[in-house]
């Protein structure tokens, strides 16, 4: 199959190294990163991947992905990682190619103008719809530790540090004495700024932007995550990163967190009541038991395999479509 990828980042999106406490463009970045592993996850599954993608002259990429910089035309299939590429969509569907996006969240006055996929069951019904893949991670950029340091760990984008609930994280841990681990960066330094103080305020550690290594090391060695996010989650991408680390989930009753987070390896809290029920009964959760459930439900490579069912199925309805117009046409 010739599939086209379509993204809007500077390719590859995962560093090797954080940045810190200083602001970066994509402080998230969950996304891109999850279609620069879809062209791996194809490219391994023997598929032709050409990658529409900003990259820098001689950047390498895995044998069987071509990185692009203008569309072309000998492909089966196009996938965008949103729909923010009107020219492109028009382009291939007028040549009568299937064309889909992702739908990473919930913006309720966007109107498709192709097919979308949802990144979770919660998101899709929100729309009305049914179909749904969920997000995939590489489980080898993550180190798997039942042996955890004393401390929780709150990991997300700064430049929405209170509607993520990083105020709702540091009442926790100074009403029940823990020390927690603050990590994430945002775009503009005053966000930075403003988390740094706040961090000094009730006596927690801010690292900033944190990956690789790092990033790997933090989340595995953490007694859990916690994530009291206000905002309709789509999916939850830091907490499927945790709990490929052994890590259990304390998290809040919000769009898809509740969908992606099982009771056997982790705490979906709906009141302040929960969270401390949660934080002193943590050590109840198995930490083996979070990493066999994230392998099963967010190796990357079992989610290029639902994408490459629903390729083959947009591929079909295509052809179909095509033939009929054709018996349409010769009448």
């Amino acid at each position: 199959m010739r599939v086209l990828l379509v993204c809007d980042h500077v390719y590859p999106i995962a560093k090797t190294n954080g940045a810190g406490k200083k602001p970066i463009l994509s402080p998230s970045g969950a996304g891109c990163h999850q279609f620069d592993l879809l062209a791996n996850g194809l490219s391994e599954k023997g598929h032709d991947v050409s990658y529409l993608v900003h990259h820098l002259p001689g950047t390498s990429s895995p044998e069987g992905v071509e990185l692009i910089d203008a569309p072309i035309e000998d492909v089966d299939i196009v996938h965008l990682k949103t729909c923010s590429f009107p020219e492109v969509i028009a382009h291939y569907q007028s040549m009568g190619i299937p064309v889909f996006a992702t739908n990473h969240a919930y913006i309720p006055e966007m109107t498709p103008t192709c097919e979308w996929m949802y990144v979770s069951k919660t998101l899709a019904n929100l729309y009305g719809k049914t179909q749904y893949i969920w997000n995939g991670l590489d489980p080898k950029e993550y180190i798997y530790s039942s042996k955890k340091e004393d401390y929780f760990l709150f990991m997300a984008d700064m430049t929405r540090h209170i509607p993520k609930g990083l105020d709702i994280a540091l009442k926790l841990s100074k009403d029940l004495n823990f020390r927690l681990i603050v990590a994430g960066t945002a775009k503009e330094q005053e966000d930075i700024d403003k988390v740094q103080q706040m961090c000094d305020e009730y006596g927690a550690e801010y690292i900033g932007d944190i990956d690789g290594v790092q990033k790997a090391k933090v989340l595995t060695n953490a007694r859990a995550l916690i994530s009291p996010s206000r905002l309709p989650e789509s999916f939850g991408m830091t907490l499927a990163e945790a709990l490929l680390s052994g890590t259990p989930v304390i998290c809040s009753n919000v769009g898809a967190y509740g969908e992606i987070v099982p009771s056997e390896v982790g705490f979906v809290c709906d009141d302040e009541s929960d969270y401390h029920h949660a934080i002193k009964n943590i050590d109840s959760i198995d930490n083996e038991k979070c990493r066999s459930y994230a392998l099963q439900s967010f190796d990357y490579l079992n989610t290029t395999e639902k994408y490459i069912e629903f390729y083959k199925q947009m591929i079909i309805k295509s052809q179909t479509e095509k033939s009929l117009e054709h018996l349409t046409s010769s009448k």
